[in-house]
């Protein structure tokens, strides 16, 4: 794990078991795996994975684009 010029942590390549994501992968039951961890790979720098967790305020309309883009990860 790195942290960036701005104090943000993330990895500048895919960690070991991790895998491409889907949208069942961020809730069960129809709720929200609150807490989980995620890494959204950028667009524009292809080795930076970004750390995130599942909140309350994750919206699937906000996560799908980057789900299609097959640019989010979730550890098995």
């Amino acid at each position: 794990m790195n942290i960036d010029r701005n104090g943000f942590e993330y990895f500048d390549e895919l960690p070991e078991g991790y895998r491409i994501a889907t949208l069942d992968d961020f809730h069960s039951n129809g709720r929200r795996k609150l807490g989980k961890e995620y890494l959204i790979q950028w667009a524009n720098n292809q080795k930076y994975y970004e750390i995130r967790h599942i909140t309350e305020k994750l919206t699937g309309e906000w996560l799908i684009p980057f789900i299609n883009a097959n640019r989010v990860f979730v550890h098995e």
